[in-house]
């Protein structure tokens, strides 16, 4: 069945994200001082809508082609074409 595919991929994505928040707050310690600026950005999706926030305007441009393409494949699977 499909499901069974989406369900693995499912699990792949949170697992990658759950390593790019730690591998990120690791590298943020060691590169972080008293002078350092710490940037922020991110798409927060209620469904195929999405909410984007930041402070850095490059990180908030790359938070819209993120939203953009999670609404994408949101609309693919919602269809079936997706897998």
């Amino acid at each position: 069945m499909y499901f069974d595919r989406l369900i693995i991929v499912g699990f792949i994505v949170i697992l990658l994200g759950i390593m790019l928040i730690f591998s990120g707050g690791i590298l943020s310690s060691f590169r972080g001082g008293p002078e350092g600026r710490i940037e922020t950005g991110g798409v927060l999706l209620i469904g195929p809508i999405p909410i984007i926030f930041g402070n850095s305007k490059p990180l908030i441009i790359i938070s819209i082609v993120g939203a953009f393409i999670l609404m994408a494949a949101y609309y693919l699977i919602s269809k079936g074409e997706f897998i």
